[in-house]
């Protein structure tokens, strides 16, 4: 028996595997974490000294999956020092073809490491150790399911920064089992895109089958108008009842760029200067949804002004197109060129919320004033002379067409 203060060890590390998280799915890429753990052998000494010959060193770990169609994509893992009753997770990348077989197959994890297998220190002796490598073989378990899984096909949407949408698409259940009561959960990790309906249902799915989803959706004005990728969590019940999930579902979508809930145009933006008229502007609904209670107010600055600036509309269908009027004025003094105006609109979405449009833009035009009369009598002028001429062609063939009868003018 060993004094205190002295090592007289004998022993050697036993690892082993196990891969606790061990279902694969036909065509999915996913990670296996395979579980080392180090059990040791002590066969001789303090158990204080069970460290020096029990820990495994240099622990290099690696995978094969030969004969199964399963690929291994990362290499040998190495994961340093595992002491006695302490456990080593190395991870590697899997392939699983879609054309797998459902069923259980075996892979070898290979195990390459050092340890010391006698520890020998004592006041009156020489240390003493004796150091080996090992290289040993252990097999785990995996299981291809063939649970329901699903993917996203004739994914369209009409999301843009600011507004409201949906999401619309099929789900089709790629797997081999039935999937009932199926529902897809919308939760996005962002601040700009939100869900207005996490869970929807889809229903039942048969393998092989699709069915189409609609999720609501909210995009804020902060958003960017870029393409952006969500996750689609999908849960269903399989043919025993029990609730299962297939979380590897995923789409890629684009966000349209934000965009003017109006297009105006008016029909006629000249104006003559020291006048007023009605402008006529035509307003167009250029949002996705209908929209009521549009209330638009004109805004002009000097030397532009109007009387009569706003304007109200009933309701307008996406697309549709109506014509307002307001009161324009010119003052006298201004000078001819172009001058701008704008107009903005409060109006009542489809949710029945009140929304304040950015103002629009206008170019009014400041044109000459017509002719007012002031200038030369010519057509009066005109008219004197046909008179005249006329009288004189009367006088000339009432005597006989001769000159010198005209006004009375007769030789002696």
């Amino acid at each position: 028996m060993a004094q205190s203060g002295e090592i007289d060890a004998l022993g050697s590390p036993e690892l082993n595997a196990y891969a606790p998280n061990n279902d694969l799915t036909p065509g999915s890429e996913e990670t296996l974490t395979v579980q080392i753990g180090n059990e040791g052998d002590f066969q001789r000494g303090s158990a204080g000294d069970r460290q020096y010959v029990t820990t495994a060193r240099d622990v290099a770990v690696s995978l094969n999956a030969g004969g199964t169609p399963i690929a291994v994509e990362t290499g040998e893992q190495s994961i340093g020092e595992l002491p006695e009753a302490q456990t080593g997770t190395p991870e590697f990348d899997l392939t699983v073809p879609d054309s797998a077989s459902p069923g259980t197959y075996t892979l070898t994890v290979n195990l390459d490491y050092s340890y010391t297998s006698k520890a020998r220190d004592a006041p009156s002796v020489r240390a003493q150790t004796s150091e080996n490598s090992r290289s040993v073989e252990r097999t785990i378990r995996v299981t291809i399911t063939d649970d329901a899984r699903f993917e996203v096909t004739e994914l369209d949407s009409n999301l843009r920064v600011g507004e409201e949408g949906e999401i619309t698409g099929q789900l089709e259940n790629v797997g081999r089992d039935d999937a009932a009561n199926a529902e897809v959960s919308f939760a996005p990790d962002s601040e700009t895109v939100v869900a207005l309906e996490s869970n929807v249902a889809v229903g039942d799915i048969e393998a092989g089958e699709t069915a189409p989803f609609s999720i609501p959706v909210e995009v804020t004005s902060e958003a960017e108008a870029v393409p952006k990728r969500f996750d689609l969590p999908v849960s269903f019940r399989d043919e025993n009842g029990i609730r299962q999930s297939d979380n590897d579902t995923e789409f890629l979508i684009d966000i349209g760029g934000q965009r003017d809930a109006f297009l105006i145009e008016p029909v006629d933006s000249s104006i003559e200067a020291g006048s007023s008229r009605a402008l006529d502007i035509e307003v167009t609904n250029n949002l996705g949804e209908p929209v009521s209670d549009i209330e638009g107010k004109l805004f002009a600055d000097d030397p532009l002004s109007s009387s009569n600036d706003e304007t109200f509309t009933t309701e307008l269908d996406p697309g549709e197109t109506t014509t307002v009027t307001v009161d324009l004025s010119a003052a006298s003094g201004a000078t001819i060129k172009n001058y701008p105006a704008s107009m903005d609109f409060r109006y009542t979405d489809a949710d029945g919320d009140s929304k304040l449009t950015d103002s629009y833009r206008l170019a009014i035009g400041v044109t000459e004033p017509a002719d007012d009369g002031g200038g030369s009598p010519i057509l009066p002028l005109l008219l004197v002379l046909l008179v005249v001429a006329g009288i004189g062609a009367f006088l000339w063939r009432r005597n006989g067409g001769e000159l010198n009868d005209l006004g009375g003018l007769r030789d002696e």
